[in-house]
């Protein structure tokens, strides 16, 4: 059930309540403009390509609860990518709007969804290289590879039609999934979801064998007017994707509020009843091994 976190600021923040009794503090807005704050432009919009996406953060409960996130795949005219959540990039954007206008943060107006929080980038920092950025609050992390490609068994007389394309399907295990792809070489980019890269041609269909991530195509956009593709600037610890799980596991979501200045007084349900934060959240790494 929806919880409601009654917190009493260490320091001298007004808290600022909506209509549906959500408590957002200034630190809140103050963190968001951060996180909104100078960025880098690293390459220019050539294709952009949209998914929809699935995603399933708690696999222990089923049927699976399903969260929907806009997913975006930006290709630069120069040959860097980004693949990245638009749903998460407008709710932040949209809620700093709302607080630097002041007065309480409107959620009802707000897209739903945006619950994968990582982005993806290919040949960046430099060419062959990749970067996975993703934020366990209250610290900012990047994890840099070398640019891999799954070992792809392509399945034989299978066609499927996506967005007016004919899709052939292709399988992999990698990163601890079991992936089934559609792509088609009516779109010759060897580009895909993430790391699902490396086909002859664009993935527009992709999901593991548990169906705990999904993503869908659903529109093809070529670029002709200058678009940058960029990168948020941060400071950022690097880590390895192994020792990143690590920290996601052991994250404990009350020892994150307090090293913000916040302490938990109370957590109440939406019916009013006395709630428990969990010390535990639960998650579901894209990338498992």
């Amino acid at each position: 059930m929806k919880k409601v976190v009654t917190t009493l600021m260490l320091v001298s923040f007004t808290l600022m309540a909506n209509a549906q009794g959500m408590i957002i503090d200034k630190t809140q807005a103050r963190n968001t403009k951060k996180a909104k704050s100078d960025t880098l432009t690293i390459d220019q919009v050539a294709y952009r390509i949209t998914y929809n996406s699935k995603s399933v953060t708690d696999t222990t409960k089923t049927p699976y609860r399903y969260k929907d996130d806009e997913m975006r795949l930006e290709i630069g005219k120069n040959g860097v990518s980004r693949f990245y959540s638009y749903t998460r990039f407008l709710r932040k954007q949209m809620t700093a709007e709302m607080i630097k206008k002041g007065g309480g943060v409107d959620l009802t107006s707000i897209p739903k969804g945006g619950a994968i929080s990582w982005e993806f980038y290919k040949n960046y920092p430099v060419q062959g290289k990749t970067l996975f950025l993703d934020v366990i609050a209250p610290d900012s992390y990047q994890c840099e590879e070398t640019v891999e490609t799954p070992d792809w068994q392509l399945v034989p007389d299978s066609t499927k039609e996506i967005l007016g394309y004919q899709c052939q399907m292709a399988t992999t295990r990698f990163k601890g999934r079991q992936w089934t792809v559609w792509y088609t070489e009516d779109i010759p980019l060897d580009e895909g979801p993430w790391k699902l890269r490396g086909l002859p041609g664009l993935v527009l269909s992709a999901y593991d064998a548990k169906r705990q991530y999904v993503f869908e195509g659903a529109g093809l956009e070529q670029v002709s007017t200058d678009q940058p593709v960029v990168i948020v600037k941060d400071k950022r610890e690097k880590i390895s994707q192994k020792d990143f799980r690590k920290v996601i596991n052991r994250y404990d979501p009350i020892a994150a509020l307090n090293s913000r200045g916040i302490k938990i007084i109370s957590v109440k349900e939406a019916d009013g009843s006395e709630g428990k934060l969990p010390t535990k959240m639960p998650s579901n790494s894209i990338e498992l091994e």
